[in-house]
């Protein structure tokens, strides 16, 4: 017999973050890129980052988002768990499970990057979210799922 929650606890828990912000202008969204330094490879990607010990996924989702973007939560106007999840092998050969959220901010903000991981970053238009527009193909499915998930929310 399989003990699934042992499976669970040797696996490092690591949380993806869409940022959206709400541009009244268009009446839509624009989504946050970062782009990774060049130690880390220089390509674009959504916000992703190990979450501790003692915090839930959620908590580690809006803490690496506030670390990596300068974030401040009197921003926020929704955290949605997207219910996409990845289990894979990371560059360290740890066993990774990932959770994803999509995380709904008033407006376009100010971006305080840690240029130890990401050299850049963007804004971009929810409807210029294309395949190949981030390197990870976990990336890309948790964009589409965030994508089509505010279509439907309305501005």
């Amino acid at each position: 017999m399989v003990n699934h929650n042992k499976q669970m606890t040797d696996k490092t828990k690591k949380a993806q973050v869409v940022v959206a912000a709400i541009d009244p202008e268009r009446q839509s969204f624009l989504f946050l890129l970062l782009q990774t330094n060049k130690k880390r490879g220089e390509f674009w990607q959504n916000i992703t980052g190990k979450v501790e010990k003692d915090e839930t996924y959620e908590e580690g989702a809006l803490r690496e988002a506030i670390e990596e973007t300068g974030l401040e939560v009197e921003m926020l106007v929704d955290m949605i768990e997207l219910g996409v999840q990845f289990d894979f092998i990371d560059q360290w050969k740890r066993k990774v499970h990932e959770k994803t959220f999509l995380i709904i901010v008033e407006k376009k903000f100010d971006i305080k990057i840690d240029s130890s991981e990401h050299e850049d970053f963007k804004w971009v238009e929810l409807e210029k979210i294309h395949d190949g527009i981030v390197k990870h193909p976990s990336n890309y499915e948790t964009l589409l799922k965030a994508q089509h998930l505010l279509k439907h929310w309305g501005v």
